[in-house]
């Protein structure tokens, strides 16, 4: 996976509602491309497979209606 280039790192941020002080991209950037090469080495065999766990957040307590 090629590096995300500053730019799309500041259009991640902003969908995500994350501020990058402008002296701090680059770092981000390192940390971040780091971060994603990292979990690219990751090689669990047949993963693909397996299907993904629903979402499922807790709602109010029972007696706050």
């Amino acid at each position: 996976m090629p590096d995300l280039t500053e730019a799309e790192i500041l259009t991640l941020a902003r969908a995500a509602g994350v501020t990058i002080p402008p002296e701090l991209v680059a770092e981000v950037g390192y940390s971040l491309n780091g971060v994603l090469e990292a979990l690219d080495n990751i090689d669990l065999p047949d993963l693909d497979q397996i299907e993904p766990l629903p979402i499922i957040l807790p709602g109010p307590p029972a007696d706050a209606a």
